[in-house]
């Protein structure tokens, strides 16, 4: 879905399907999407994905691309890229 459909209706479950996806898609992770939790820590010492700094940018990068919702370095993309839930929150937000 683009940021058109955003404003259509997507809900926040749609949205984290989509982004499980976006994750296993552009950063070649060994779980499927559908495995992947919504409050599990993508990127760090305590994600089972083993995400790292260019998976982020990856991640930024395709969230521009499809949303048109910019992450900006530093801390908002530490924190937009907690957890899948976060993300959608933050592409979601006004």
């Amino acid at each position: 879905m683009t940021a058109n459909n955003m404003s259509d209706g997507m809900n926040t479950s749609q949205l984290k399907t989509e982004l499980k996806e976006l994750i296993v898609e552009e950063c070649d992770v060994e779980i499927g999407a559908c495995d992947i939790q919504d409050d599990e820590h993508l990127i760090g010492p305590d994600s089972r994905l083993n995400l790292d700094s260019l998976d982020a940018l990856s991640i930024s990068l395709e969230v521009k691309s499809r949303y048109k919702k910019h992450i900006d370095s530093g801390n908002e993309t530490r924190m937009a890229l907690t957890s899948v839930a976060t993300l959608a929150e933050f592409i979601l937000a006004d």
